[in-house]
């Protein structure tokens, strides 16, 4: 399992520019800016893109995608966030422009003409529906989020039995919520604010009822989708080095964290939105990312596909169209079309365990050449990680108070699992440190309250490097991480964290120089 909290990236990657997503179409906007987009086919069959952009909607023909064409605009309040939805042949698109309401896009003459209006509510909720962050339509329903000026920060079910004319059902007003997925009679709110995502029963759209929260890797929950078998819960966080959490949901009383994922090319730069289509993640990320993951086995997510789409945030993707071709807004460099290879990873699954006594051995790291997702074994000393392509790899393994290990020419197969299992030789006591220079690695005290000084060897330091300190717990859940920018540098806000054994890493340019541990009290 990989590890949970914050990570700020140990490991540095050349950037290649995409693999198994091949760009066939692109068309800027600049200086109009993108944000969320979503599909349409119309009575023809064709097919388009509905964009989000800052000055409205964008209709864009993508029949041929090597030649997208823009087809019609329609105009709301300049803002940065918009998100479209549709449903029925209408498009609903949402803005956090005070004053937008809801623009609702008669989308059924395509491909001659469009026609719009904008709703602020029906007649018991009319005018309060300003604005809003986000929307979905499903199964006849309209829910939109955060919409405060509505009354509800929460979410607004509206009816869309005529819909044209939606009707308010209901809200959900417990807390904010960013974004949601619905499926059957259950909604999932991400509810960023509160560091969680919530669920709900809305079999009576007019009382939505909480039945379980789950607070995210991050503690900033953006969005979430459903796997297909509804068993696994995906979800991004907005906020700097928090990954992609795959959480088991089939037992709402006993949430399970199962895995998390960073983009290899850009770690440290979040997922936007996670988008799921069959046992695959698609990705719009921070950074100008755009990947795909596979969850196959949601405990062991791999990443297979990636692409550079600029330097901007890559807002949202689509890969729903009867074509296959996979959507992409970018904020500041337009819409991308590309042509996706759905393809498994190549796994690597084994146990860890005392080179001495046999015993399984906990909060082992595993890592496949520097790939940013470092593989945590578990309390039963088991990890599991993986590869997007065949071929040989080399794997580092480290513990503290064990020799790190390093295993090349270990062989991956695309859809197959290689077994490896790993015997890590024990190095001493209980305060012991490893180095991997002559001159130690100071950090104490061992026995810490307030807080750490650490001491790399004055000779191996330098400012253009990049050293990272992680602290994580016995059950190796990473709790904090920190840049070193001096020789010797004191860590703060020690007292901050429970009583019991931590375990210290330090990483220069990705790759580990030193470790050990301290006792807290």
């Amino acid at each position: 399992m990989r590890f949970v909290g914050l990570l700020v990236c140990f490991c540095t990657f050349s950037l290649h520019a995409q693999l198994n997503l091949k760009k066939i179409g692109h068309l800027p906007y600049a200086p109009v800016t993108l944000a969320g987009c979503w599909h349409h086919v119309d009575s023809m069959g064709n097919e388009y893109a509905l964009v989000g952009t800052s000055k409205g909607l964008s209709i864009v023909d993508v029949n041929d995608p090597s030649q997208p064409k823009q087809r019609f605009t329609v105009a709301n309040l300049d803002n940065n966030w918009r998100e479209v939805r549709t449903w029925g042949g209408f498009a609903y698109v949402g803005s956090e422009a005070v004053g937008s309401g809801i623009h609702i896009v008669d989308l059924r003459h395509l491909p001659d003409t469009v026609y719009a209006k904008i709703w602020y509510g029906d007649t018991v909720y009319g005018e309060r529906i300003r604005n809003s962050h986000a929307l979905q339509a499903v199964d006849g329903y309209l829910y939109i989020f955060g919409s405060g000026t509505g009354g509800a920060n929460g979410a607004i079910i509206a009816d869309l039995s005529d819909p044209w004319n939606p009707v308010v059902k209901g809200t959900y007003n417990t807390n904010y919520a960013h974004d949601g997925f619905i499926r059957g009679d259950t909604l999932w709110t991400s509810e960023i604010y509160a560091g969680q995502f919530g669920v709900l029963d809305i079999s009576d759209r007019s009382a939505p009822r909480l039945l379980a929260t789950q607070k995210t890797p991050g503690l900033f929950n953006h969005n979430g989708e459903l796997s297909e078998d509804g068993r696994v819960f995906f979800t991004t966080d907005e906020t700097s080095n928090a990954p992609v959490g795959a959480y088991e949901v089939s037992d709402l009383g006993n949430i399970r964290l199962l895995d998390t994922y960073f983009p290899s090319q850009k770690p440290s730069f979040m997922t936007h939105n996670v988008r799921r289509i069959g046992n695959y993640l698609v990705n719009p990320s921070y950074g100008g990312q755009l990947t795909i993951v596979d969850a196959t086995k949601p405990d062991n997510l791999v990443e297979t596909a990636w692409a550079l789409l600029g330097n901007s945030l890559v807002w949202d993707a689509d890969p729903y169209l009867p074509s296959g071709i996979v959507l992409a807004t970018a904020k500041n460099e337009g819409l991308f079309i590309y042509q996706a290879t759905y393809q498994r990873g190549a796994y690597l699954e084994g146990k860890v365990t005392d080179a001495k006594t046999g015993q399984p051995l906990a909060g082992a790291t595993v890592q496949v050449n520097y790939d940013p997702n470092l593989n945590l074994s578990n309390i039963e000393g088991f990890y599991k990680a993986g590869a997007a392509q065949t071929g040989e790899y080399t794997v580092d393994i480290s513990r503290a108070d064990y020799e790190p290990m390093t295993i090349a020419g270990v062989a991956l197969v695309i859809g197959e699992t290689t077994q490896l299992d790993i015997a890590l030789k024990p190095l001493g006591g209980s305060n012991t440190t490893y180095s991997a220079w002559e001159e130690p690695i100071r950090v104490w005290p061992t026995l810490a309250h307030d807080q750490l000084t650490v001491a790399l060897p004055t000779g191996h330091f330098s400012p253009d490097a990049s050293f990272t300190l992680t602290l994580s717990d016995a059950l190796g859940r990473v709790v904090r991480t920190q840049s070193l920018t001096q020789a010797t540098q004191s860590v703060d806000g020690i007292g901050q964290l429970r009583p019991g054994h931590y375990l210290w890493r330090i990483a220069q340019d990705g790759k580990l120089v030193g470790q050990g541990r301290f006792l807290t009290f």
